[in-house]
């Protein structure tokens, strides 16, 4: 799994000859953006006019933008789900010409998960253009991307299959798995450990494989999985420093490989004793302040998610890269579409893939309308907020993805946007409207004012009872009266927030949050469990501060007990 990586001028020149012609493409389609949305559209229409959906919606008589919108209503997955249950029955031509290649599998607002159908073309055209354009980018940008070798992390590309034999599970994995022959050297991981069925067992064997060789490139979406990365290295690093040593994998971690890939996975581990002696003195040089700049000196950039909730993990990362490293916004990115790019070190936003998706909008303010305004990606304005609808070439037609994004600029006339949050990110017991920006604004003043930095919270919406519980997991050795005093603090900071929660709060309709301690850790134990019960996707798993699911509830209340 170690060594120097072979022809890095080829990998850039192959990367190179794939991407620039995907930029020009994007930078032409982005001067030109309501004609490049329009004809997308057409494009979409007339190639699904003979399918169950084209023939239900009048696709034949569809000619322009607004006799689409006009014989196509809004939907969420559940407004799709008649459809895709048809395909997953082996029927065709459904929701596009033919039979999905896969689906992508995440979770649903209901107890069954979604399963997003994801067509050959959209596979071999649409998520292939925008994965090169955005590592031709990430290339440009850090010249030493591939001197190295690469830490991904990704889930299964196969879980299960539906009715009808065809494989669900995760679009990631299957791009890893399928990666071209030039390229697949520099990843450090076989992907047949993200198969792996034991939680802390692939951790380990994905660390194992990364700390024996020299990372120049993280991917990674969640920053909380970078924490746990380094967290995992140190409370392992005697046996994987033996392993490499030894060229092996711990036995107990070997025995969890899926039996079919084992034998090769363990072939490819050799000994390596000059990346063992190296290993062994910057531990001795560094102790528990060793971070991952210390074993991956050469790390050009990590990719991650760095708006929304995740901006919370951003800090714990202080100090863990090296500092010529880019922290790089990994763009907007969900399991129905990978719909925004950034396309240099020093976006903190993403551009709208307005090539290969057709979107619109609808304003904050007007969600709840009967009859909501709705625009086209062209007539977006900066500085307002918007819920986002997606249109592709995979069967998904105005899907409400309940996302909601802010523009900042533009991009020639392309918007620039950040996310911002779930669209369903909101409780109301008494009619308080407490939303989840409100809520880590206060955790934020809170814990300046109280001095006192959480390592994990949840406000918890218990509908049955009508209150909220908080649930925080405070440093060791925190005294109780500091423990009460952060809560009643936190219950301050959201009366001045938010005037509604102050109302109800001063007239008794609502009580103070009850205070709930959390065991250490307990981030990475909500997850394992959510995970293990089946209520949340590894590879796709997002903290959510403020919860109002029972089932979540109920986890918390078990950890707090």
């Amino acid at each position: 799994m170690a060594g120097t990586v072979k022809n890095v001028w080829l990998k850039n020149l192959l990367v190179g000859m794939l991407g620039k012609p995907l930029a020009r493409e994007f930078d032409t389609a982005s001067c030109n953006l309501k004609q490049t949305q329009e004809a997308l559209l057409m494009k979409v229409v007339q190639s699904c006019r003979a399918t169950a959906f084209g023939r239900d919606h009048g696709f034949d008589k569809i000619t322009n933008t607004d006799e689409y919108r006009k014989s196509v209503p809004v939907r969420d997955f559940e407004g799709h789900r008649n459809y895709i249950e048809q395909m997953t029955r082996g029927a065709s031509d459904i929701l596009f010409p033919g039979r999905p290649l896969f689906y992508n599998t995440t979770s649903g607002t209901s107890s069954q998960p979604k399963q997003i159908p994801v067509s050959r073309e959209y596979f071999d055209k649409a998520y292939t253009k925008i994965s090169r354009l955005w590592l031709y980018t990430c290339m440009r940008d850090n010249p030493g991307l591939f001197r190295g070798k690469n830490l991904s992390s990704v889930g299964p590309a196969e879980e299960g299959k539906v009715e009808d034999g065809t494989p669900f599970g995760s679009l990631s994995g299957a791009v890893y798995r399928n990666i071209p022959g030039v390229l697949k050297e520099v990843y450090s991981t076989p992907y047949a450990v993200f198969c792996m069925s034991d939680y802390e067992k692939k951790y380990y064997a994905l660390l194992r494989c990364a700390l024996g060789t020299d990372i120049t490139y993280i991917i990674c979406a969640n920053p909380s999985s970078l924490i746990r990365f380094h967290q995992t290295v140190m409370d392992s690093y005697t046996d994987m420093v033996r392993d490499i040593h030894d060229g092996t994998l711990r036995a107990d971690v070997a025995e969890n490989l899926p039996l079919e890939d084992k034998a090769a996975v363990l072939a490819g581990f050799k000994p390596d004793h000059k990346r063992a002696k190296f290993l062994e003195r910057i531990i001795i040089a560094h102790g528990t302040n060793l971070r991952p700049k210390h074993y991956w000196p050469n790390l050009a950039c990590v990719n991650t998610w760095k708006q929304g909730n995740c901006a919370q993990f951003l800090p714990h990362l202080t100090g863990y890269y090296p500092e010529t490293a880019a922290i790089r916004e990994f763009g907007y990115q969900a399991s129905e579409a990978r719909a925004g790019l950034t396309l240099a070190n020093n976006w903190g936003y993403s551009v709208l893939a307005a090539h290969v998706y057709h979107f619109e909008f609808i304003p904050e303010a007007e969600r709840d309308s009967k009859t909501p305004e709705i625009l086209p990606a062209h007539q977006l304005e900066k500085g307002r907020q918007y819920y986002l609808l997606i249109t592709n070439t995979s069967g998904l037609y105005r899907y409400d993805i309940n996302d909601i994004i802010e523009v900042v600029g533009f991009y020639n006339q392309t918007p620039l946007f950040k996310f911002i949050r779930k669209g369903d990110g909101f409780t109301s017991l008494t009619g308080e409207k407490l939303s989840e920006t409100q809520v880590l604004e206060a955790v934020d003043k809170t814990r300046v004012s109280e001095n006192l930095q959480v390592p994990h919270f949840t406000l918890c919406c218990d509908e049955k009872n009508l209150c909220y519980k908080l649930f925080v997991e405070f440093p060791p050795q925190t005294a109780p009266d500091r423990k009460a005093s952060f809560a009643a603090a936190l219950d301050r900071c959201l009366q001045s927030i938010n005037p509604e929660y102050e109302s109800k709060r001063r007239s008794n309709r609502l009580t103070a949050p009850s205070l709930h301690e959390l065991p250490a850790d307990s981030y990475e134990l909500i997850k394992k469990i959510l995970v293990e019960r089946d209520l949340a996707r590894e590879g796709q798993y997002k903290v959510v501060y403020l919860q109002r699911k029972p089932q979540v509830l109920q986890i918390l209340e078990e950890l707090a007990s």
